[in-house]
């Protein structure tokens, strides 16, 4: 049985959503402090290659309709079925690679 992606409503307001954080985010870190590491990336698109909700020829989340390789590499990013979640610790290493910047610029 194949499987549908949500609608054009859900993954419009998934993307709303998603772009608002990304927006706050950025305004108080920088572009640079958005990707995980690649260590992570590839853990995280493992298991979504693994998951039954996972769309093989689109490489897409049937549950939320996101193309996984650009929702596994941001680090706000999370699993709408909790297998993999934002990378908070990416996040303190971006902010500390900012505010390292921010000295050496001072």
């Amino acid at each position: 049985m194949e499987k549908e992606e949500p609608s054009f409503i859900e993954k419009t307001k998934n993307f709303a959503n998603f772009s608002w954080d990304i927006i706050n985010y950025l305004n108080k870190n920088g572009a640079g402090s958005l990707m995980v590491s690649d260590e992570t990336y590839n853990v995280r698109h493992e298991i979504c290659k693994s998951c039954e909700m996972w769309i093989k020829k689109k490489d897409m989340c049937a549950e939320c309709g996101c193309f996984i390789p650009a929702k596994a590499k941001v680090v706000l990013e999370s699993c709408p079925l909790d297998k993999w979640s934002q990378d908070k610790d990416g996040w303190e290493d971006a902010l500390k690679r900012l505010s390292a910047k921010i000295d050496e610029d001072s």
